[in-house]
């Protein structure tokens, strides 16, 4: 299409053409990316699904070496620090907070992060509510205590989770809830 096609293009073509672009230009606004981590012993690299929202905390999930996928949330601000003994609560949308990893297990408290297991990969699939909600939610909200004894929470988007977690996990994961659903 040239210039010249598109001066007979009524108004709503135009409307029509805006709607397509930003439609399409709707991943380059999601929240999260991809990094990629390197274990200093054996240089074997791992896809990391990462975001940070405003307030200086990050999130972020991987499979591990052994088919572990692993959330960690962890607090940039040198300031503030986790009690390290109580692992945060966290909670997407309006579903069950939760504070332990899959099947109950604990999570792992460290002064600036806490770390969750959401699911152990079996042949390409995993079955974790937690993750499949995680994938299809609209908002993660952390809640948890403070080293001097206060209490905040904060939260992260998950536009665009799903599509980068499906990068960093692997495109031929199939996550599965524990009602047998599928992501």
């Amino acid at each position: 299409m040239t210039n010249k096609d598109l001066d007979h293009l009524p108004i709503y073509g135009y409307l029509i053409i805006c709607v397509f672009l930003m439609l399409f230009s709707l991943p380059v606004l999601a929240e999260w990316d991809i990094v990629t981590h390197t274990n200093i012993d054996s240089d074997v690299q791992t896809k990391v699904a990462h975001t940070e929202n405003s307030e200086g905390y990050s999130l972020e999930i991987y499979r591990d070496a052994n088919k572990v996928i692993r959330a960690r949330f962890s607090m940039l601000n040198n300031l503030n620090r986790l009690d390290g003994k109580n692992c945060p609560t966290y909670q997407v949308d309006k579903r069950k907070p939760e504070n332990t990893s899959i099947n109950d297990a604990p999570c792992i408290a460290h002064r600036k992060w806490g770390e969750f297991i959401l699911g152990y990969i079996s042949g390409e699939e995993v079955t974790s509510t937690f993750l499949h909600n995680i994938m299809n939610g609209s908002k993660i909200t952390f809640r948890f205590i403070l080293e001097n004894s206060g209490y905040t929470e904060t939260s992260f988007s998950l536009l665009g989770s799903k599509r980068t977690l499906t990068e960093a996990l692997g495109s031929n994961l199939k996550v599965l809830t524990d009602s047998g659903f599928s992501n």
